[in-house]
């Protein structure tokens, strides 16, 4: 027995080195795998957002192109009231350039339409004329205003209907325009 104890001592110290030195040390090897992994896989997430961060922007530049062109028609104006004022004298102007006259200017509401800062307002016009310089007339507001939307159209006139008959048309249409925010 007396033969076995070095061989003995010194598999028990193998054992003891094994235990106490080998498997702490593989098993810190092993958790700074294990994190190592982690913060490789963290890292491939956060360049793929980066990634996609880079395609979000590039999609909001274009839709933010996109609206600037779908709002474009719409004339921004500082105040409702002051837009009324400013649109009657347009009417106004346009009609007399086409030897007609506006007889009555209505604007019958405002409503917000709850996107885009957008009013929708209602408009009631009459403008008296020959027949030939009416229709020019209404021709020119469709061509100019494009944000207008015609709901009714009522002509009246007496006798025969020629281009030198005196008419009167009255127009119920609706303007959009964009509000513009206050800073």
């Amino acid at each position: 027995m007396l033969r076995n104890k070095p061989l003995l001592l010194t598999i028990l110290a193998i054992l003891v080195l094994a235990r106490f030195v080998l498997v702490p040390l593989q098993q810190q090897q092993q958790a700074q795998y294990q994190q190592l992994d982690a913060l490789t896989k963290r890292l491939q997430r956060s360049e793929a957002l980066l990634q996609q961060k880079q395609k979000l922007a590039l999609l909001q530049t274009e839709q933010q192109q996109y609206l600037d062109q779908l709002l474009q028609p719409f004339p921004v104006v500082a105040n409702s009231s002051q837009y009324r004022l400013q649109l009657q004298q347009q009417l106004q102007k346009l009609a007399t350039a086409q030897g007609a006259s506006v007889t009555f200017f209505d604007w019958l509401s405002d409503t917000p339409l709850q996107v885009f800062n957008l009013q929708r307002s209602r408009v009631s016009l009459r403008v008296k004329g020959t027949a030939a310089n009416v229709m020019l007339l209404h021709t020119q507001i469709e061509q100019q205003f494009p944000h207008f939307m015609f709901r009714d159209i009522k002509a009246s006139w007496r006798g025969v209907l020629n281009q030198d008959s005196e008419i009167e048309l009255t127009l119920l249409f609706e303007a959009d325009y964009l509000l513009q925010e206050a800073s």
